[in-house]
């Protein structure tokens, strides 16, 4: 695995972690959002980016993340957990549609 996490903006103020793990195919995003209720954050996927959205009093904060390397795309296996304040999203990976096989 390797990890990748960008620098954090003072937009989304709760730790992140993302990892890349080329093996598997997969990307891993962990997100502290505690003590943040489970229904006050949002997770949308689309094909080339990850939207986390959290409402803390009020105040909305979002974190965009796509694919990691670049040219790869979200696949159908996904996964968002939400457990005693950690968020942990997990997201296949791979070549769009006629890209071949080539990373």
């Amino acid at each position: 695995m390797s990890p990748a996490s960008p620098p954090e903006t003072a937009s989304f103020p709760f730790p992140t972690q993302i990892v890349y793990d080329g093996t598997a195919d997969r990307l891993r995003v962990t997100v502290d959002v505690d003590p943040t209720p489970a229904d006050d954050v949002t997770v949308r996927a689309g094909a080339r980016r990850l939207r986390i959205t959290v409402d803390r009093d009020g105040d909305v904060v979002k974190r965009t993340v796509t694919p990691l390397p670049p040219g790869l795309v979200f696949g159908d296996d996904r996964e968002a957990v939400y457990n005693n304040g950690v968020l942990t999203v997990s997201l296949e990976t791979h070549a769009p549609p006629g890209a071949g096989a080539k990373r």
